[in-house]
């Protein structure tokens, strides 16, 4: 069993890089985001909720993130290996998230972080708005907001990780199959 973290800002290929982690490696995924835009789209019971913060380029309270990660782990089987993406996004979610997988036996094993400089996020993330559809790619003013709230909130989750020896740098503007071979080299290592 291996758990990991899959960090980065929006649109440093975070989805792209955990559907071929997954793949590869069989993860049970926890992709926060993903599972929020699918609660919009099925008219969940806090479709309300999450429309106002995601389309405000907020991110969404914590008891409603705790609450939907907290199911999916005592759902996974026991020998399941975890990759979240785009969760934990603030120390108080990587603290919830620790104490959250002792209580069943488990730990973060390794955080990998897809470095990407701000100049790279905004063409990536507008090329996408293109592909996907998805509202908060489509306003410069919620893109601004999503950047801001990621340098104030989730950028200190870098040092919380390192703290602990589980960050590991990797290269995101290089091109994808060259960010998937940094972070397969990474998975690999930490599986021995």
């Amino acid at each position: 069993m291996l758990n990991i973290i899959l960090v980065g800002p929006p649109g440093s290929g975070k989805g792209t890089q955990a559907e071929r982690m997954i793949q590869k490696y069989g993860f049970m995924s926890i992709a926060l985001g993903a599972l929020l835009r699918q609660q919009i789209a099925e008219n969940g019971a806090n479709k309300a909720r999450i429309e106002e913060y995601i389309n405000s380029g907020q991110l969404v309270p914590d008891d409603l993130s705790f609450q939907i990660v907290t199911e999916l782990v005592q759902a996974k089987p026991s020998n399941a290996s975890l990759l979240f993406d785009g969760f934990p996004r603030t120390i108080v979610q990587a603290i919830f998230l620790d104490d959250c997988l002792v209580s069943y036996h488990a730990k973060i094993d390794g955080v990998i972080f897809l470095d990407v400089p701000d100049v790279h996020l905004l063409k990536r993330l507008k090329h996408r708005a293109t592909i996907e559809a998805r509202p908060d790619d489509q306003d410069d003013h919620k893109i601004k907001a999503r950047m801001h709230i990621y340098q104030q909130e989730t950028l200190p989750i870098l040092n919380y990780y390192q703290d602990q020896n589980k960050l590991y740098r990797v290269d995101g503007t290089e091109a994808i199959d060259e960010v998937t071979k940094a972070i397969e080299t990474i998975i690999d290592r930490l599986k021995l």
